[in-house]
């Protein structure tokens, strides 16, 4: 996301959470505006050390919320069948990766809604505890924040029931629709068309904001910003979704590279680094040990080990061996790839048939097939 690496913090009930480091500019913003914009009005008497500290306290608690948001989507979505990559938080916010959608109105209706529920219980939890510390008498630096951030959560549920793809709301749009007329096609253009609708609305009022308020109504840049993420965003909806059914009947075999070159687990990474990767055509290689293959090596995950270390580490050390995340059957559809193939992935599925390895299947091999895909 906008080009900038994300950092692992850990894992959410199983499920990998990173941080993109464009977070870090809407972390800081907030705690800017915070401190010296918010809190000073409504709390008396702190140095500008403590408004700084009171406000990047409130800006992670606000961001543990977000996290709580997407957790509660990916829940429901592995409830459902649906393997949940990762949560990332950036720039705009949180998103849930999946390698796949909802197969079912009814699925993705409440993995949807799931998320701006998360968003109301956390508000007004948030809200009942800022009235037991007011009632306890507790100062107003543990009460506002406490009462601001019940605010923002239910302004985040709100905003993201608005009925525009992508939004939560937008999602529970089609899922609607996708019921009443069971043409998950249809549903997706008219989701995706409202939510054009309301991303360019945003930027509308943005413009029109800051050239009749002036220097006093540049703070909606950000909510033009947001609306112009949105209306982007769903106008690609559409063709994904076109190209997505149309690649359901090919078949992964038929695109694939067979009998593709594999690395041996048990040489070390030098030895890999010079006969593979300077000597060889591919940039990722299957690793066989033992007669079976037991993953993926990508020339990333040699570089991530410090070059001195390469004579003394096996490639079987450093292989990423997640085989239910990285094969497909050769029988599946293509479709099925599209979202395992994001652009932060190692960008190869291995392909099986009857539990053995006879192809890989690119990043590359989906777009060539997709460009063929009428639209």
């Amino acid at each position: 996301m906008f080009d900038l690496p994300s950092l692992r913090l850990g894992r959410l009930f199983g499920i990998p959470l990173e941080v993109n480091l464009s977070w870090l500019i809407i972390f800081g913003l907030l705690s800017f505006s915070l401190a010296f914009g918010v809190f000073p009005g409504a709390v008396d008497g702190l140095s500008v050390a403590a408004y700084l500290g009171l406000a990047a306290v409130t800006a992670l608690m606000f961001f543990v919320s977000i996290v709580l948001h997407e957790l509660a989507h990916s829940l429901v979505a592995r409830a459902g069948g649906v393997h949940v990559d990762r949560i990332t938080l950036f720039m705009l916010g949180g998103v849930s990766q999946m390698d796949e959608e909802p197969h079912t109105a009814g699925r993705e209706f409440v993995m949807a809604f799931a998320g701006p529920a998360m968003s109301f219980v956390l508000g007004i939890a948030s809200f009942v505890l800022a009235a037991i510390a007011q009632f306890a008498g507790a100062p107003a630096y543990v009460v506002f924040p406490l009462s601001y951030l019940g605010s923002v959560n239910i302004l985040v549920g709100i905003f993201n029931l608005l009925p525009g793809f992508p939004l939560d709301g937008g999602r529970v749009l089609r899922a609607i629709l996708w019921g009443i007329t069971h043409d998950l096609n249809r549903a997706t253009l008219w989701a995706a068309r409202t939510g054009q609708f309301i991303g360019w609305s945003m930027v509308a009022l943005t413009v029109a904001g800051v050239a009749v308020g002036g220097a006093e109504a540049v703070p909606l840049i950000w909510f033009g910003l947001i609306g112009w993420f949105i209306a982007s965003l769903a106008g690609q909806a559409y063709r994904q979704q076109i190209v997505k059914q149309q690649l359901s009947h090919v078949r992964v075999g038929s695109v694939m590279t067979p009998h593709p070159q594999t690395a041996p687990g048990d040489i070390t990474l030098e030895q890999l680094a010079h006969d593979y990767f300077l000597g060889g055509r591919h940039s990722r290689y299957p690793v066989m040990f033992d007669g079976h293959v037991i993953g993926l090596i990508t020339l990333p995950d040699v570089k991530a080990v410090p070059r001195e270390r390469w004579p003394f580490v096996r490639v079987a050390e450093v292989t990423e061996r997640d085989l239910q995340r990285m094969t497909v059957d050769s029988s599946a559809s293509l479709d099925v790839t599209v979202d395992r193939l994001g652009s932060d992935r190692p960008g190869a599925l291995l392909v099986v048939e009857a539990g053995r390895l006879i192809g890989i299947v690119t990043r590359a091999d989906v777009i060539a097939a997709s460009r063929r895909v009428p639209v």
